[in-house]
């Protein structure tokens, strides 16, 4: 008989809190990643600024950091995030310098586009800058963004018909102001 018997407990190894952080830091990034260029498109299609759209992705992706355990378990993360977005976009133009004019950078690269294409680039640009902001968003999600009605819905917290009306009579809006656009003055 041995002298002695131990006891064999399980070791459980616990990790410093720093570790810990760092792994959950890794885990949300990677995450996080393949929803930043869907989130940037969305930030452009609502700022009409690439500048102001990476600044805007940038703090979302900040507030979707220090906010992440307000997200429910049982909810995705691309529509999550994609609202923490929409309210950045949103805070980003009520800010008082949204209303500074902003003049148009000269291209850097040195090429040259057709007139007729920066033309028509510019009378989108301002035929959505004339819709409402629900309207525009419901645009950008559909054809920027590709997202199906479903998605649609779920960010713009409506039904899934509900989503699909918005975006048709967006898209006749904005037909109508380009239409407008074209009449000579």
């Amino acid at each position: 008989m041995p002298q002695s018997l131990e006891v064999c407990e399980p070791v459980v190894r616990r990790l410093p809190a720093h570790e810990a952080r760092v792994t959950e830091a890794v885990a949300f990034e990677e995450e996080l990643a393949p929803l930043l260029v869907p989130a940037h498109r969305l930030a452009i299609g609502m700022l009409l600024d690439r500048g102001l759209a990476e600044d805007a992705v940038q703090e979302a992706a900040l507030r979707a950091w220090d906010r992440r355990r307000n997200r429910r378990p049982e909810t995705q993360l691309g529509p999550w995030f994609l609202g923490i977005v929409v309210n950045r976009c949103r805070e980003s133009r009520r800010s008082r310098w949204s209303r500074v004019l902003r003049l148009a950078e000269p291209r850097g690269d040195g090429a040259s586009v057709p007139e007729e294409d920066a033309a028509s680039r510019m009378d989108v640009r301002r035929a959505l800058r004339a819709l409402p902001e629900k309207a525009r968003l419901a645009v950008v999600l559909r054809y920027y963004l590709d997202l199906p009605s479903s998605e649609i819905a779920a960010l713009l917290g409506c039904s899934e018909n509900a989503a699909k009306v918005r975006v048709s009579r967006a898209v006749a809006a904005l037909r109508a102001a380009m239409n407008a656009s074209e009449v000579p003055r």
